[in-house]
């Protein structure tokens, strides 16, 4: 029996392929050093014949087959293998999850995270519909009472949030708010695709009063901070927010029922 067939013969009970790989070439090794020794002690000893005695001295392969399959189990190289693969995906999906991105040239945040706005008037069962793979739901609406120092307004507050299994095709925020359409409760229309700023003669310039901005998001929702003048707002005063897109038009009404006095 030549070399290559003793081997094949010896490794066949371990049904686990790595493991068989494994072995295999550590039977070969094997085989190397003993016949490494044979001519080291007999100098004179043609390489042929040093390797036949070396593979004689291995013992017969149907033994060894037997012996080998008892100890390599095949369960546990799979369990082993999967085991390793998990961890692997693991890693992975939290790199992925930590990966830095950029988002509208201005900051920089995690896939999972936050900007500085706030977020009140949380809404748990908000209206929601449905356009392509997304999901759209109001989840807050507040009137925010600011101080009345000359510089800031009051404003209307309300969030939509977008969600979507596929996270690898997360929607943009600029395509986000430049299809958003937000409706005051008088019927005036606020379109979110630019911000505006109002300016007082002789007593400064009010805060951004109108306009969208990110505000938090997930790997599998974004959500946007949508704001409109609060003038002539009652408690239970309805606004609508419209969104027009190339995936067909939605429209998402609130109650704007809470008020929160923003220091």
């Amino acid at each position: 029996m030549n070399q290559e067939h003793w081997l094949d013969t010896a490794v066949s009970g371990v049904r686990f392929a790595p493991d068989r790989k494994k072995v295999r070439r550590e039977l070969e090794e094997h085989i190397e050093d003993k016949t490494a020794d044979l001519r080291r002690v007999f100098p004179d000893i043609p390489e042929p014949e040093a390797r036949d005695r070396a593979l004689a001295g291995m013992g017969d392969p149907e033994e060894i087959k037997t012996a080998l399959a008892k100890v390599h189990k095949p369960w546990l190289g799979w369990l082993w293998l999967a085991s390793h693969r998990a961890v692997v995906l693991l890693s992975v999906a939290l790199s992925v999850v930590g990966m830095s991105v950029q988002i509208e040239g201005t900051f920089n945040n995690s896939l999972r995270g936050r900007t500085e706005v706030e977020v009140y008037g949380p809404i748990q069962e908000g209206e929601q519909a449905r356009l392509g793979q997304y999901t759209f739901r109001i989840t807050a609406a507040a009137y925010l009472d600011t101080p009345e120092d000359g510089v800031r307004k009051d404003n209307l507050q309300l969030v939509l949030r977008a969600s979507s299994p596929r996270f690898w095709e997360r929607l943009s925020w600029e395509g986000f708010y430049n299809s958003l359409t937000a409706v005051g409760p008088d019927g005036t229309r606020y379109p979110m695709d630019r911000q505006e700023i109002l300016m007082k003669e002789d007593e400064g310039i009010y805060q951004v009063y109108t306009g969208a901005t990110p505000c938090r998001w997930d790997v599998f929702w974004r959500e946007v901070a949508v704001y409109l003048p609060a003038e002539g707002w009652q408690p239970g005063d309805t606004v609508t927010l419209e969104l027009d897109s190339r995936l067909g038009k939605v429209s998402l009404s609130a109650a704007v029922t809470e008020r929160t006095v923003i220091p």
